[in-house]
């Protein structure tokens, strides 16, 4: 059965179809990359936790949840599999509702255990985040295969740059009085402390909503329009209305692997080992440097603002980055990148 939405987006002009499937999938990851707001939530967390829930509870322990959020690698296999068998649209919808409801239900469980937390603030969120990321990723590319490096850049954007929007955010929810931490890294000021559960309540409801309208559109394009794309040699769907154009060139031929050949090719352990490698230091980042931060910066704000153009420096990078790569190789593009990375440490 024909998908009506994807029927509808074929009736725009060329050059906008794209750019619709590609504004519903920033939409999407917009909210999943809240991910990377945990380090600006962390001293408020372990504040709260210590103060309200359990006095034992230190900074230290909450890194568990960005751990366990680091499941969503696991749950992107699942995602491919639920897209196959139920369609881009429902599966994200999976998992931007488990993401959704791991935050919202945090609103109750950060007021009553650790433990309940970890469970809905790090497994809910890292499980549904995965699925809903690779599968709104995926359904760009089917709609520009030429432009596979370009697109995913645009939407890898959108993950990285929305650290930049909520992190601000967060913090004049919680701290609009810019207060600092006493000098063991807490906050003790109660009308800062009684703020903190009602920004899971909210965020989620604004979460929500943004994964909704991006829901509308992510969908695979008709399968007539693929066939006619490949009838006509052209590896876009901007093109496949394009007859004249088409006819001359020849039928490209497609490739894939199976995960069992996946799994004997040594250039997938070296991609594993670099991204795992890469994600480590950066991860390092995201999630500690506003702890360390303010064992010197009695800035709260300055230091979410500092993060935020951090974020928007991440994100013109991946969109640079998917350009480089279409236009050269991802071995050029790596080559060119991890000198810097390196040095940035240093």
């Amino acid at each position: 059965m024909q998908d009506p939405i994807a029927a509808l987006i074929m009736r725009l002009a060329a050059p906008y179809r794209v750019f619709v499937v590609i504004a519903g999938a920033v939409l999407i990851h917009l909210s999943l990359g809240t991910y990377h707001t945990f380090g600006n939530m962390l001293p408020y967390m372990g504040s709260y936790m210590r103060n309200y829930t359990s006095a034992d509870i230190e900074l230290e322990q909450l890194i568990w949840i960005p751990t366990f959020q680091g499941c969503f690698p696991f749950a992107m296999v699942i995602g491919g599999f639920l897209s196959n068998r139920l369609g881009p649209r429902f599966a994200t919808a999976i998992g931007c509702a488990m993401m959704s409801a791991g935050v919202f239900l945090s609103y109750w469980t950060i007021k009553h255990s650790f433990w309940a937390f970890l469970v809905t603030y790090g497994f809910f969120f890292g499980f549904g985040q995965g699925i809903a990321y690779v599968i709104a990723v995926a359904t760009v590319i089917n709609w520009a295969p030429d432009k596979v490096g370009l697109v995913t850049g645009i939407v890898a954007a959108g993950f990285g740059i929305s650290s930049s929007i909520f992190a601000p955010i967060q913090t004049k929810m919680v701290n609009p009085w810019n207060y600092a931490p006493n000098q063991q890294g807490y906050f003790t000021q109660k009308e800062l402390l009684d703020r903190v559960p009602g920004v899971f309540f909210t965020l989620s409801i604004v979460y929500a909503i943004m994964q909704t309208v991006g829901l509308l559109v992510i969908c695979d394009p008709p399968s007539e329009a693929v066939t006619k794309r490949h009838e006509h040699g052209s590896d876009s769907l901007e093109d496949a209305d394009d007859d004249e154009e088409g006819r001359g060139k020849a039928v490209p031929q497609e490739w894939s692997m199976t995960t069992s050949e996946m799994l004997k090719s040594s250039t997938f352990y070296v991609l594993f080992v670099a991204l795992f490698c890469c994600s480590f230091y950066g991860n390092t980042y995201y999630n500690l440097y506003k702890t360390y931060g303010e064992t010197f910066i009695d800035d709260d704000m300055f230091l979410a603002v500092a993060f935020s153009i951090g974020s928007v420096a991440n994100a013109c990078a991946r969109i640079g980055w998917g350009w480089l790569t279409d236009k050269t190789s991802f071995q050029a593009c790596e080559l060119r990148t991890q000198p810097h990375s390196i040095s940035g440490l240093f």
